[in-house]
């Protein structure tokens, strides 16, 4: 008879602890790929600033932003490029083409590329939200 309730004990203690361990085990998963995709964010915003801090044209720049996050569904609408603006307080507006260059100046002026990216949960089960957003921004002096 003792040997059936150690038994039962032992069943009551990893019904108990396996549910804390799947917890576990599922977060540490979702910070991996977290984690991933964040890096990719960051790569994309790299490329997007470096095309625009050398000239290239938004559509251009934007095209390499979406290359560089390889892997990632990111379209034109989820990179977003500025230029700083002149006067005493760093100010950013949005960047434009000049004939076969954008139009942010050369030297002094830089560009700013911000990707974001709406991470789908894949514990979103267990964790409530469904997606967190990523974002990363990058920023260049134009050359």
């Amino acid at each position: 008879m003792k040997r059936r309730r150690q038994r039962g004990a032992a069943l009551v203690e990893f019904a108990l602890v396996s549910g804390l361990l799947c917890l576990l085990l599922f977060g540490i998963i979702e910070m991996g790929l977290l984690f991933g995709d964040q890096a990719l964010v960051g790569a994309a915003a790299r490329e997007a600033a470096r095309s625009a801090a050398v000239g290239d044209q938004v559509g251009t720049a934007r095209s390499h932003g979406i290359s560089g996050g390889a892997g990632l569904p990111l379209s034109a609408a989820n990179v977003v490029l500025e230029k700083s603006v002149d006067g005493p307080v760093l100010a950013w507006q949005p960047l434009g083409d000049n004939g076969a260059y954008n139009d942010a100046p050369s030297n002094l002026y830089l560009v700013r590329a911000t990707v974001t990216y709406n991470h789908p949960l894949v514990t979103s089960f267990i964790f409530t939200g469904g997606a967190k957003t990523l974002t990363a921004k990058q920023v260049m002096r134009r050359e």
